[in-house]
Order: C-alpha cells, then sequence, then structure tokens
C-alpha cells in the first residue's frame, strides 16, 4: 500500500526531475552562445578575462540567497510569456546570426526561466545574483569607441594646462616633435570599467538593501572607474613627453593602470562604509522570506509548469536555423571581364594603403586599375581605381556579411570626411564616402553596397536584418561591392569614380546572379 509520504515524495521527486529537463533543454539550446561567451573569457589579454571570477561569484550569491530566503516552487504561468519573448529574441539573433544579441538575452532567459517557478516576489531576490553576469557578457566592446574619443577629449583639456605643443586627431595625441600616442581599444578603459560595476553591485548585495543606495555607489564607483583610466592614459603622455618617449610605462601601461585602478577602490570603500551607516542596521540583516511550505499540489503545479516549459524551450529550439558549415580553406575568385579595354590591372589588392578586411568570403575579387587612355596621352597614372566584391554562399559561424571582424575601413588609420550617394548602375543606391588617413593626409573615395537575400542596402543594421528575408526570398547569400578612387588632381571625384562603377559592376553582378539567382525558384 502507498502512503500519503510516499505519493508526495514521488511527486517532489518527478517536479524536480521535470524541472531540471526544462532546464537543461534550455542550456542546450543556448550552449553554442555560452560557448563562445567563455571563449572570450579565455583571452586573458582583453576586458572580459574577470568573465569565470564573476561566474564564479554568481553562483556562490545564488546559493547564499536561496539558502536565506527558502523559496517555494511553483508555477507561474504569466512568466511564460517574457521568457517566449527572450526565446523569440534569441531564435531571431541565430536567423540573423547576431551574436550580441544572442548574448545579450542570455541573463534575461536564465532569470525568465526561473521566474516561471517562482514568481515574482521569489525571483527579484535573484536578480542581481544572477545579473551580474551580464557585466562579463562581451557585448560591451560597442562603447568602445566612445570611451576613446571621452579618454582622447579629457586628456587634451588636461594637456592644455601644460606647457606642451600638442594636437589632437581622432584618437590619436601628437607630442610635436617627440612621438605620438594613440588612445586605442585597450586604452579606452573598458576593462576597469566592467570591474569596476563588478565590485560595486557585489558590494551592494551584500552590504546595502536601499536600491537608492546602491545605484548612488554603483555611479560612484563607474566615474573613478573611469578616472582612473584617464589618470592612467595622461600619466604615460606626459612621462612620455619628459623622457622623450623612453620611459617604461609606455611599454608597462597595463600593469601600471591596474595599480592607479587599485588605488581608486581605497575611496571607495571608504564612501561605502559611509553610506552603510547610513542605513539602518536592522535593514542591513538578511530578511527571510515568510514562505508556506511547500505542498503536494504545489509540487503537481511546478510539475506541469515544467512540461509545459519545455515544449516552449523545444518549440523555439526546433525554430533555430542550423549556425554550422565549413569554411573555405581560400575564397573562389571571381572571373569577370570588363566591357571593354579602358582600364588596365595594376596587380594590387589595395589602394593607397586601404584594404577592406573581410572575414572568410566564400568567393571575392579584389584589384586594382588604371586609366589607359591617361597613359597613352603620356600622363602620370594619377588615378587608381580598386574593387573589391565579397560574396558568401549562406551566412553561418564565423563566415557572414556583417560581423564585427568585417569593416570597410580601419577607423584608427582613416577618418570619414564626407559621405555622398551614387547610383548604382545594376539597382538602388551605393553608398560613398571620402575618407582622410591620419598619417599622411591622403584622401580616398569609396562606395559600398550589400546584397543580400535579393535585397539592396547600404546600411549594415539594415543588411543584417535582411537575412531574415531568406525564410521568404529563398536566397541565403550575401555580397558586398565595395568601389575606390585615388585621384589627386580630380576636380569631380565623384564623378569620376561614378563612371568606373558604371563600367566594371554589371559584369561582376550579372556573373553572381547567375549562380545564385536559381535558388528563387527552387
Amino acid at each position: 500500500m502507498i502512503t500519503l509520504d510516499s505519493k508526495f515524495s514521488k511527486t517532489i521527486g518527478v517536479s524536480v526531475a521535470l524541472t531540471l529537463v526544462s532546464g537543461a533543454l534550455l542550456i542546450t539550446m543556448i550552449w553554442p552562445t555560452l560557448e563562445a561567451i567563455g571563449s572570450r573569457w579565455l583571452k586573458m589579454d582583453e576586458s572580459y578575462s574577470h568573465g569565470f571570477l564573476i561566474f564564479a561569484v554568481s553562483i556562490g550569491l545564488v546559493s547564499r540567497t536561496w539558502w536565506q530566503n527558502r523559496p517555494s516552487v511553483g508555477f507561474y504561468p504569466l512568466w511564460l510569456i517574457p521568457l517566449a519573448g527572450a526565446l523569440g529574441a534569441f531564435v531571431f539573433g541565430e536567423l540573423i546570426r547576431l551574436q550580441a544579441l544572442r548574448e545579450l538575452v542570455v541573463v534575461p532567459l536564465l532569470l525568465g526561466w526561473l521566474a516561471v517557478f517562482l514568481g515574482w516576489r521569489q525571483v527579484r531576490h535573484f536578480i542581481i545574483p544572477i545579473g551580474i553576469l551580464f557585466f562579463a557578457v562581451p557585448v560591451w566592446d560597442y562603447i568602445s569607441w566612445t570611451l576613446q574619443l571621452i579618454t582622447v577629449a579629457v586628456n587634451q583639456f588636461l594637456l592644455g594646462f601644460m606647457d606642451i605643443e600638442f594636437e589632437v586627431e581622432g584618437v590619436f595625441v601628437y607630442l610635436i616633435g617627440i612621438g605620438t600616442f594613440e588612445v586605442a581599444h585597450g586604452c579606452s578603459g573598458l576593462r576597469y570599467l566592467l570591474v569596476g560595476q563588478s565590485l560595486s553591485v557585489l558590494y551592494g548585495e551584500l552590504n546595502f538593501r536601499k536600491l537608492k543606495t546602491r545605484l548612488f555607489f554603483f555611479l560612484v564607483a563607474v566615474g573613478l572607474a573611469l578616472l582612473a583610466n584617464w589618470i592612467r592614459v595622461f600619466v604615460i603622455i606626459y612621462m612620455g613627453y619628459e623622457t622623450n618617449m623612453e620611459s617604461r610605462l609606455i611599454e608597462d601601461h597595463d600593469s601600471f593602470g591596474w595599480w592607479v585602478f587599485a588605488a581608486t577602490l581605497i575611496p571607495l570603500y571608504f564612501f561605502g562604509s559611509r553610506l552603510e551607516r547610513g542605513e539602518v542596521n536592522s535593514a542591513l540583516l538578511p530578511k527571510r522570506m515568510t514562505t508556506k511550505p511547500a505542498s503536494e499540489s504545489a509540487f503537481r503545479s511546478a510539475w506541469f509548469g515544467a512540461g509545459v516549459t519545455s515544449a516552449l524551450v523545444l518549440f523555439f529550439m526546433l525554430g533555430v536555423p542550423a549556425s554550422s558549415g565549413s569554411l573555405r580553406s581560400a575564397p573562389e575568385s571571381i572571373e569577370f571581364s570588363l566591357l571593354n579595354d579602358r582600364y588596365g590591372i595594376l596587380f594590387e589588392k589595395q589602394l593607397m594603403g586601404w584594404q577592406p578586411q573581410i572575414r572568410n568570403p566564400d568567393r571575392q575579387v579584389t584589384q586594382t586599375f588604371f586609366d589607359k587612355s591617361a597613359v597613352e596621352i603620356g600622363e602620370n597614372v594619377g588615378e587608381r581605381f580598386y574593387v573589391g566584391v565579397f560574396s558568401y554562399d549562406f551566412q553561418r559561424h564565423r563566415a557572414e556579411l556583417i560581423q564585427y571582424n568585417n569593416r570597410i575601413y580601419d577607423s584608427e588609420q582613416w577618418m570619414p570626411e564626407e559621405f555622398f550617394t551614387l547610383r548604382s548602375p545594376v539597382s538602388g543606391n551605393l553608398r560613398g564616402i571620402t575618407l582622410r588617413r591620419f598619417a599622411t593626409g591622403e584622401r580616398i573615395h569609396l562606395a559600398f553596397g550589400y546584397h543580400v537575400a535579393g535585397r539592396w542596402e547600404t546600411d549594415q543594421w539594415r543588411a543584417k536584418l535582411a537575412q531574415a528575408a531568406s525564410l521568404v526570398s529563398g536566397r541565403a547569400d550575401a555580397t558586398l561591392y565595395v568601389f575606390g578612387l585615388s585621384c589627386s588632381s580630380c576636380e569631380e571625384p565623384q564623378a569620376v569614380l561614378g563612371e568606373f562603377i558604371g563600367e566594371v559592376m554589371p559584369p561582376i553582378f550579372s556573373l553572381l546572379e547567375s549562380r545564385y539567382q536559381p535558388q528563387t525558384h527552387q
């Protein structure tokens, strides 16, 4: 005869097992993204080397919160809605191969899954313990350029008080007659910002109860982390000036930066202790939740909720398109013929030191040309033209058109001066841009466009979203067309570039369309 206790124990076992199954399905679905995040944590010279430490801290905080509050497991179906929204965002990020979006929703997915079984009153205590992982998710690189410009502006202001001849252009600080400093990605202060944010949130979780106090302490920590980097960069530049670029700080600036950052933690934690004393002592004590003992009906509800959650995760998991695929050892060359013999080949793959940075295309052509007619009348080859076409048969991991490593130009070497639009001889428009080289002042003129799943776009974000059109169009190809002109004496460089594009673009486009167009009829 089965007793009530044995039935209750069986119910608990089944509900816990199904809950773990739903969690395992969720982890399986997002595992490639978790793996990508972990690979960034392993790069000790980058801004996310603190990732595994933050992960360990998060586990400790979750265990501590669970022990203090002893939450009661149940089923809260309304939380299936935000969970489904986060799952949909993850699938959409997979569809358009936007890794940043997938990484952004990892923390909301974990919290949403937990909220289904705990509800708001209980899951809110886990927001910080799990949410602290957000400071280790590698999506913060997008603010690095802004931090670089802020650092340059602050140091320009500080150097203005010194008797130093200098000029600032972009992220470069030129000490006249001495040398040049580049405020590169590593000098943006991003690593100090992320560590400072993590420490302030951890300190607030352990010592503060009031949200206002936590927020105030967090903002102070952010300010001190940025200040540490500004001081570091200023001292390095000043020492370079004083020692004629022979100071050891120039080579060993990373260690010096961490010492400066550590020094800013002293006033930060002194300020934190003052805030602690400002709060009521009783408020510092952990407040246990008053939860009812779990009943058999609650576990049956959790059992049902685990089944529904598992079904929801499976539904979205089956909707995730495959992101894997082999990469070519070398891109296949695109062979094309010009409509006439006006332009001659220079057998170079760059234009005045510029070339686009494109990773793992399936096929490509990169070639420079000159105008034969100018040579025939005895003129120098003053005009040089560039054509670059980079095509992907289908987009997959590490082989997609719009990704962090693919860039039209290197912003640390070139500065945009003018934007314009050229009419494409094929369809739509091409986006034009005039670039000036920081080091030499030379200018080049570019025009480019994206052809994704049969759609023309000139904006990279719209080109990224156009990948979703492949579900309707039946085409999975994506191509970048980029054309360039170097001309020191052209009166109308845009017109000259447009004339060249009208000659060279149609045969390449027709060649690629003959390969990809039949896919629309499959």
